[in-house]
C-alpha cells in the first residue's frame, strides 16, 4: 500500500509529464501544419512560442513540486511530533501508580496501563477488548453500567465516582479491595464516546485509618484502670482480632523467669493452647527469641514461622509441642519500653499463611506496644505509690496513737513540775518551760502530719455550718497576743464590717488563721506589724493577713504552698513546711481559694475566700 507522501509525489510527477507531453504533441502538430502550408517564417514563430510555453510549463511544474515537497516535510515533522507526544503521554500513563483504564460505549476496555496491571493483577493483553465488568464485584456490575450511561448523557465532563457510594475493585484472584475513582469522557469524531477511569487502591490508607481508630480505642481501654493485673489483661486482649489471631504477654518480674499472660480468643482450641504455653512460663536462659527482644529492646518480625524456626527457639520437647499447637504462621515480637526500661514482650501471631502482616499493620502494632508500655509503667508506679501510702498511713497511725499518749504524759508531768517549782528557782522553771514548749511543738507536728496525709487522700474532716466569722478571727488573734507582745510585732485586727454568717468549720478556720499568723510572725522583725482585714465580695467573704516582713522571692512564689517547702537561707528555725499546705487544703475543703502576694523587703499578703451561708 502506497503512503500519502508517495501518492503526492506521483501526482506531481504525472502533472509535469502531462505538460511536457502536451507541449511536445502541440509542437509536432504545428510543425506538420507548417510543412503543409510551406510558411517557413510562420513556422519559426510558432516554434518559438511553443518552446516558451513548454519552458514555462516545466518551470511552473518544478515550483509546484518544490512547494509540495515543503508541505510534505512539514507534515512529516508534525506527524513525528504527534507520535512523540503520544509516546510521552503513553509513557506517563504507563508509569502512573494509579490505574488508568479507557472503555468504549459498550464498556469494552481500550486501554489498560501498567498501574492497572499492578493493582488488578491482569495484563493488558488479558483485558483489552474484554468487558469492564471483569474488574468489578458482581453486586456492583449492573449499577456501574447504569452509572456510566447516566454520566455519558449528562453535561458533566468529569465526575468522582465515590460521591454516592463506596467503590470496590476485584483483583484477578477474586479479592475485593476499596478504591477511589474518577471518570471523564471524550466525544470522538462521529459522536462515539470514550470513557477514561482513574482508579486508586486505598487499601493501605483504610488500614491506617482503622489502625488509628483501634489505637484510640486502645488508649481509652488502657486508661480505664491503674491496677496492674487489669492493665496486663487489657494489653494482651487489645490486638485481637484486628492485628492477630493469638497473643502472649511476657512480663519482666525482676527474677530469672518471665511471667506469661495468655489472651482469650474466640477459638476455644487456641485459647486452651495459649493457656498451656503460659503455664510453664519462660526462663531467661531459654533460646526463645522473646529473651533476645527483652535484652536488646528492638521489635522483630518473623514473616514465616517454620518447623525449623520453632525447634531452634524452643528449649525442650514439651515446650515445642505446646508451641506447635498454637499454629503460628507469622509472628511479631514487640518490646514494651518505658523510661528506657523493657517491661516485657508482646507476641502477636497469625495462623493464616495467606494473611501476612502488612507494613501498616506492623507500624500499628509497634505504636500499640509503645502505648501499652506506658500504661503498664503508670500502673506499676501507681501500685508503688499506693504501697508507699499504705506504709505511710501505718506509720502515721503508729505516731498518732502510740506516740501521742506518752508525749501527752510528758506534757502533763512538765506542767505539774512547773506549777510545783518555786519562783526563786529560775533555772528549774526554765527547764520545765522548755519541756512544755517542746511537748506542744511535737504535738503540733504530729497534728500537721496527720492533716497533710488526710488532705492528700481527700479525707480531711471539714464540718461546715453557718457561723459568724468575727469571733473566729478574734479567737485566732488572741492565741498570738502574748507572742506578738514579746516579739514587738503587734497584730492588728481591723474592725469587721457587718457580715452574714459564712459556711465553715470554726475549728478548722481557727487553724487556718493560726497557720497564716504564725507564718507572718516568723518573717516579720521587731517594729513591724501584722494586719488582718475582712471584706465582702458578692457571695464570698475575703480575709487577708498582711505583714511588713522580709517578703518572698518571686522565683519561690509558685512553691510556697507545696508540702515541706520553706524559705532557704534566712528562714527562722522551727517550721515544718506544712502550715501553708494545710491552710490551702482546709480553705479548698470549704470551697474557697488561698492566694499570696509578696515583694522582697516589703512584706507579704495572704488572702482566702469563704462562701456566705445560704
Amino acid at each position: 500500500m502506497l503512503t500519502t507522501t508517495t501518492k503526492l509525489r506521483l501526482t506531481v510527477g504525472a502533472g509535469v509529464l502531462s505538460v511536457v507531453l502536451v507541449g511536445t504533441v502541440a509542437l509536432t502538430a504545428t510543425q506538420h501544419a507548417a510543412n503543409l502550408t510551406g510558411g517557413v517564417a510562420d513556422l519559426r514563430v510558432v516554434q518559438a512560442l511553443l518552446a516558451i510555453t513548454l519552458v514555462l510549463a516545466v518551470v511552473l511544474g518544478w515550483f509546484a513540486y518544490a512547494s509540495l515537497q515543503d508541505d510534505l516535510a512539514k507534515r512529516t515533522e508534525v506527524e513525528a511530533a504527534l507520535r512523540e507526544s503520544e509516546a510521552k503521554f503513553s509513557g506517563i500513563l504507563e508509569i502512573a501508580a494509579d490505574a488508568v483504564i479507557s472503555v468504549d460505549e459498550q464498556q469494552r476496555i481500550l486501554h489498560f496501563n501498567r498501574g492497572a496491571e499492578l493493582i488488578f493483577g491482569y495484563t493488558a493483553d488479558e483485558t483489552v477488548g474484554a468487558s469492564l465488568a471483569m474488574l468489578l464485584p458482581e453486586r456492583y456490575r449492573q449499577g456501574h453500567a447504569a452509572h456510566i450511561r447516566g454520566f455519558g448523557a449528562s453535561l458533566e465532563n468529569a465526575r468522582q465516582m465515590a460521591n454516592r457510594r463506596e467503590i470496590f475493585g476485584l483483583r484477578k484472584g477474586g479479592m475485593e479491595f476499596p478504591a477511589e475513582a474518577s471518570i471523564s469522557k471524550l466525544a470522538q469524531v462521529g459522536g462515539a464516546m470514550v470513557y477514561t477511569v482513574n482508579l486508586r487502591d486505598v487499601t493501605e490508607r483504610r488500614q491506617r485509618d482503622e489502625a488509628q481508630r483501634r489505637l484510640s480505642h486502645a488508649v481509652a481501654m488502657l486508661g480505664e484502670t491503674l491496677e496492674v493485673a487489669a492493665t496486663e489483661r487489657s494489653i494482651v486482649q487489645l490486638p485481637l482480632p484486628w492485628l492477630g489471631d493469638g497473643v502472649l504477654l511476657d512480663v519482666e518480674t525482676g527474677g530469672s523467669h518471665l511471667r506469661r499472660i495468655p489472651a482469650r480468643t474466640s477459638d476455644p482450641r487456641l485459647t486452651a493452647a495459649l493457656a498451656a504455653v503460659a503455664e510453664s512460663g519462660l526462663d531467661k536462659d531459654s533460646p526463645s527469641r522473646v529473651v533476645d527482644v527483652l535484652r536488646h529492646g528492638e521489635p522483630e518480625w518473623v514473616a514465616e514461622v517454620t518447623e525449623e524456626w520453632l525447634e531452634a527457639h524452643t528449649p525442650d520437647a514439651t515446650s515445642l509441642a505446646r508451641m506447635r499447637a498454637l499454629g503460628m504462621r507469622s509472628l511479631l515480637l514487640l518490646p514494651l519500653v518505658a523510661r528506657e526500661h523493657v517491661l516485657g514482650v508482646l507476641q502477636i501471631f497469625r495462623t493464616d499463611v495467606a494473611r501476612p502482616f502488612t507494613e501498616a499493620e506492623r507500624s500499628a502494632a509497634e505504636e500499640l506496644a509503645v502505648r501499652a508500655a506506658f500504661a503498664l509503667d503508670n500502673a506499676r508506679l501507681y501500685e508503688t505509690a499506693q504501697a508507699a501510702t499504705r506504709a505511710r498511713d501505718h506509720a502515721l497511725g503508729v505516731v498518732s496513737h502510740d506516740l501521742r499518749n506518752p508525749i501527752s504524759a510528758i506534757g502533763m508531768s512538765a506542767r505539774a513540775l512547773l506549777a510545783a517549782t518555786p519562783p526563786d528557782a529560775p533555772e528549774r522553771r526554765e527547764l520545765a518551760e522548755n519541756i512544755v514548749t517542746s511537748q506542744e511543738l511535737t504535738q503540733r507536728m504530729i497534728r500537721d502530719l496527720l492533716d497533710v496525709a488526710n488532705i492528700e487522700v481527700g479525707r480531711l474532716a471539714v464540718e461546715r455550718h453557718p457561723v459568724a466569722l468575727a469571733p473566729i478571727l478574734e479567737r485566732a488573734v488572741a492565741l498570738f497576743r502574748r507572742e506578738a507582745t514579746d516579739r514587738g510585732v503587734p497584730i492588728i485586727l481591723e474592725p469587721v464590717p457587718p457580715l452574714p454568717e459564712i459556711s465553715g468549720d470554726a475549728e478548722r478556720l481557727v487553724q487556718v488563721m493560726a497557720n497564716l499568723l504564725s507564718n507572718a510572725m516568723r518573717y516579720t522583725d521587731r517594729g513591724g506589724r501584722v494586719t488582718v482585714r475582712v471584706r465582702r465580695n458578692g457571695e464570698e467573704v475575703e480575709v487577708s493577713v498582711e505583714d511588713t516582713g522580709s517578703g518572698i522571692d518571686p522565683a519561690a512564689m509558685p512553691l510556697i504552698f507545696e508540702r515541706y517547702w520553706t524559705v532557704k537561707g534566712t528562714a527562722p528555725k522551727g517550721g515544718t513546711g506544712l502550715g501553708l499546705a494545710i491552710a490551702r487544703g482546709i480553705v479548698e475543703g470549704h470551697g474557697g481559694r488561698l492566694s499570696a502576694e509578696s515583694m522582697p523587703g516589703e512584706g507579704s499578703t495572704f488572702r482566702f475566700t469563704l462562701r456566705v451561708a445560704s
